[in-house]
Order: C-alpha cells, then structure tokens, then sequence
C-alpha cells in the first residue's frame, strides 16, 4: 500500500481527510444552531424595521423623521446618516420580515454571522495553520460574535469586513486578483450602515504598511505592480463607497457621533475595560485570550511583517477604546494570531514531535468530530422545541404595546430610550415617541436626561418639562441598564397625580390624572404595588444573567423596603454587599436594617 506525503496510507489520509471535513463540518453547523436560538432582542431592529417600511411604503428615503414628535426639522450630517445611511439593510430587513416574519430575520441573522466565522476560518487557514489549530481560533471569535448577535445593520458590515479582510490576505498571500472585488464591497457597506468606514480604514491600513515596506527597501523599487494595484483598489473604494445618500457628509456624521450627548453612558460606547471593571458585562475571556496572544507578536516582529503588525495595533487599540469594536479586533487578530501560533510552533516542537503529531493527526480529527457532533446534538432538543420570537422578557414590550394600541390616549408619551424602537415599530402612525434609538437630536436627549431622572438642571425642572411636551403618558422598564431602579419610575410610585394603569413582567405604563383620561384610569387604575412586582421580577431575571452586578440586588433591596419585607430587603442588600464590600450604599442600608432590626426586638 502506498503511502501519502505524511507517512499515512493513501487509504488513511482519505479517512483523516473525512474526518477533518466532518468536523469543520460540525463546528460550523453548531455555531449556526446556537445563532438561531437567539431571540429577536436589539431594541434598535425595530426602528430599522420601521424605516425599511416606511422607504418602501414611500418609495423614497425619509428627509425628516417621521416617528418622533420631538424631532425638529432642520437637517444635519450626523442625522441626515442615521435617517439615510442604513436604507439597502433596512430594506432587506422589511423584505425578509414581510415574507418569513421573525423566522426569516433570525435566519438571516444567523447565516451572517456564520458566515462571518467561516470567511474568518478561510482567512486563517490562508496563514497555512492546519484545521486543527484554526478551529480553536474561530471558536475563539464565535466567543465574541455570540455578544453581538443584535438585529441591526451591523450584521452586514461584519460579513463585509471579514469579506475585505479575506480578500486582502489573499492578495497579499496568492497575489490573486479578487481583490478587484473590494471596491464593490464597500459600495455595498456604504449603503448598509455607516460603520462601513471600518472597512476603508482596513483596507487603508494595508495601503500604509505595504508603503513603509517597500519605503524600507534598499535599492526602492522602481516599479511594484502589487503596490499600484492594491493602491488602485483604495482609491477606487474610497470612490464607490460614497455613492451613497448622504455622500461625502457621512465622514462628518461618522467623526463626531461619539460626541452625541446621547452616547455618553451607552455600554458599547464605552472603554471594554470600563465596561468589564462596571460590572455592565461579564468578562469576555475569549477576547482577554486573544489580547494576551497578541502580546506574543512582540516576539517575531519581523516575520509577521510590517502590514499585519500594524493592523493587528490599530484594532487592538480600537477594541479597548469602545467594546463595540471588539469583534472587528476578532476578525482582524486571527490570521495574524494563526502566524504567531506557527512561528511559535516552529520554535518549540522538534522534528520528531511534529512528526509524531502527523501520525495522529487522523485520530485528533475524529475526537474534534466527536466533540462537535456531541454539540450540535445536544442543541438538537432545544432547537426542535425552539420558538423564533422575540424577546419580551428582557428587550420588547410587545404586551404594553398591545395595550397601548388598543387604546386611545390624549398627550404625549414620555418613553424609555430603548424601548422607542419597537414603539415606533406598533404604534407609528397613530402614536409618537419622545425618544428611541437613533437620538436625533440633542436637546431632546438632554432633557430625556432630566426627566428620565427626575432631577433640575441649570434651572430645568423635570415635571416641568413634561408639561413643556405635554407628556400624559409614560411607558418604562424599572431598571436602567446598569441595574438601577429609573429615578422617575421611583417618583411615579410617590405620585398620587399619576396612575398605574399597566405593567407586566417587563413594562410601567402610567398615566396622569387628565380629565381627557378619566375614563382609562377609572377603568384601568392598578395598586401601585403591582408595579413593585415588575421591578422584582427584573432585576432577579437580570441578577441570574450577570450575577456579578450588585446594583441589581440593592435594586431588589431597595423594593422589598418599600413593600414592608424587611428580611427579604436584607438578604438582598447582603448580596450585593458580598458583591461589592466598598459599597457604601449598601453598607449603609443594612446597618439601618440592622438598627430597625434592634429596635424590634427590645420592643
């Protein structure tokens, strides 16, 4: 019997072959299951949805907001973006939607993304690392990508970097010509959503390195093909990815949208490290992983060459300055990961490890396909008794949005910032936000600021700017994303002019006592209680998801004082205090706990 070029049998290597295919095979078939048992839960896809309808419906893309009545009409770069520079993703949600409802975004969804990991895995195996190396890494990046599954046009602008990441190695690799395709890329991106920019910028990056490269050579070259055309292909993806509605004023829009007041305090804003020391998220140790083994490029500088050096610092960088950057980091840190694991490698295996490593190479391909097999099977259960909706226990206030549709109310809603989105999504036309999502505008969100918080500033008062909107309404979840109970939610329950006319698991809606209303609250008018039991519900269903946020326990803490339960408040607070010992928040609470405590039992 013959034998192959790694010593195997031609009869074994056709086997170890099928054994690697199988198990690329399940790894990618699992990560595309555990994308579909997601839940529709990104409070944004709703106001997407809404657009996609509206441009649609119109056959023209929106110049003023249509969904707000707090909007102004005056045009601006950075809204002129947000209105204009996500309508083709937009449209494609519509048109999914419309045919196969929340199934069809779901699978939508997760065929991105797995696509993403699988132009990634390509990407990687360019570098020549074996299958048996690159899968760790991929699953390393699906790690990241499972926090980012969120419905919004973003979706398409990580398939299309990690498509422009591959062509480039390629390029650089094979010097092959599909490169050709990048333009086209970025004039698709462009129309998707304005992140498309971290696209120009990757492609920019490798035009700068492949300059100081050839800058460093001695004689310089006179002439580089490789060079003019990679420069041809810039150029030509700067050009392209303009023709979009907002033309050259996006760049503008894209610059200073960080500067919004309305981004200031949004988790993927903030420094990944902030967010991780915060306690808004638990720790990623995927990404902590691939930092650390980004260290380990310090060490072969020179081979691993000037072009991935410097993309490899550039999204280092961009992932620590705001977590929303992180899983472009991902992508562009694995096939420049998969070179440092080879020289790595190369260095600590001698000769007769690695060929002893070949020999088994069959039989560590079968346990890869049988750890994959055992994943994608023991999803199977879950995946047949899976229902593709959205989710209404953390995100969508469907049953609120229920009931207000079926019910008319006089003034305006005062809404929570997230929930706008899917408001805007059921109750447009009929009824209008105060806010959602996009933040449009800037005054607006400073007093949302105010009231939402319940407080006076520079001479504002919040009660009195609810008069100023003729705010009657208000629709709320009881906790802010970091876990504490909302101010204004808080000051509702103190309220006797306002009314609780609604709540479930997820969502308040109370009402003022308005002649115009009299009728609904008569009708509708709950104890107040009732509404206590929402923000338990919350903020235990929270404390399970990210048990390492102690502002969800003295939430919890802070309801059972009101609801008489005393016990109950100081098991809470002691959570939170094992949690957080330097807390004096909650330091202070349970010693007057302890103090009311006393005080009972000498009576």
């Amino acid at each position: 019997m013959s034998k192959g070029k790694l010593g195997l049998s031609a009869s074994g290597s056709s086997i170890t072959n099928i054994l690697r295919l199988l198990a690329i095979i399940s790894f990618f078939l699992f990560f595309f299951i555990y994308f579909l048992m997601v839940h529709v839960s990104n409070n944004d896809f709703w106001w997407h949805l809404a657009s996609g309808k509206y441009i649609v419906q119109h056959r023209s893309l929106p110049q003023i907001d249509p969904f707000s009545y707090t909007s102004h009409a005056e045009s601006t770069a950075i809204k002129s973006a947000i209105l204009k520079g996500n309508w083709l993703s937009q449209v494609i949600f519509y048109a999914v939607f419309s045919g196969w409802g929340l199934k069809g975004i779901i699978v939508l969804r997760s065929v991105l993304l797995t696509s993403f990991l699988l132009l990634i895995f390509l990407t990687v195996k360019k570098q020549g690392l074996s299958d048996l190396l690159t899968l760790p890494l991929v699953a390393g990046v699906f790690f990241v990508a499972i926090t980012f599954t969120g419905e919004r046009p973003q979706l398409f602008t990580f398939f299309i970097f990690s498509l422009v990441m591959y062509l480039l190695e390629d390029y650089r690799v094979t010097g092959s010509r599909k490169i050709l395709f990048v333009p086209v890329a970025t004039l698709l991106s462009s129309n998707m959503h304005y992140g498309y920019i971290v696209c120009i910028l990757l492609i920019s990056v490798y035009l700068l390195g492949e300059g100081i490269s050839q800058a460093s050579k001695r004689p310089w070259p006179a002439y580089n093909k490789r060079f003019i055309l990679l420069f041809g292909v810039w150029i030509f993806a700067l050009i392209l990815s303009f023709l979009n509605p907002s033309n050259f004023s996006i760049l503008g829009a894209i610059l200073f949208y960080k500067e919004q007041i309305g981004t200031r305090g949004i988790v993927e804003f903030m420094p990944t490290l902030s967010v991780y020391a915060k306690k808004f998220s638990s720790i990623n140790y995927a990404y902590i992983g691939f930092l650390i083994l980004s260290l380990f490029s310090l060490r072969y500088p020179r081979k691993i060459g000037v072009v991935n050096m410097l993309i490899l610092i550039t999204f280092t960088i961009m992932s620590l300055v705001s977590i929303r950057y992180m899983i472009f980091y991902m992508c562009a840190a694995a096939p420049i990961l998969a070179r440092v694991i080879l020289y790595a490698k190369e260095e600590m295996l001698s000769a007769s490890s690695k060929a002893i490593l070949r020999t088994k190479e069959g039989f560590l391909y079968g346990l890869v396909f049988i750890l994959g097999a055992f994943l994608v099977f023991s999803e199977v259960p879950a995946l047949a008794a899976y229902e593709f909706r959205a989710n209404t226990t953390f995100a969508v206030p469907q049953e609120a949005a229920d009931f207000l549709k079926g019910h008319k109310i006089h003034g305006n809603m005062f809404n929570e910032y997230g929930f706008g989105g899917y408001l805007i999504w059921r109750l447009y036309p009929e009824k209008k936000v105060f806010i959602d999502g996009r933040d449009l505008e800037d005054d607006v969100h400073s007093d949302y600021d105010i009231i939402g918080k319940a407080m006076t500033e520079e001479g504002r008062y919040w009660a009195d700017l609810m008069e100023k909107y003729g705010i009657t309404y208000i629709v709320m979840p009881p906790l802010t994303v970091g876990g504490e109970i909302i101010p204004l939610v808080e000051k509702m329950f103190d309220m006797n002019e306002w009314v609780l006319i609604y709540n479930d698991n997820l969502a308040l809606i109370f009402l003022k006592k308005d002649e115009n209303n009299m009728q609904l609250i008569s009708k509708y008018a709950k104890d107040k209680t009732d509404g206590l039991q929402t923000i338990v519900i919350q903020a235990a269903a929270r404390a399970m998801t990210n048990p390492g946020n102690p502002r969800y326990f003295v939430s919890l803490g802070k309801v059972f004082l009101r609801m008489n339960k005393s016990e109950e408040a100081e098991k809470a607070f002691t959570m939170a205090y094992k949690i957080d010992p330097g807390n004096a928040v909650v330091s202070e609470y349970l010693k007057k706990i302890g103090e009311q405590k006393t005080k009972r039992l000498k009576q």
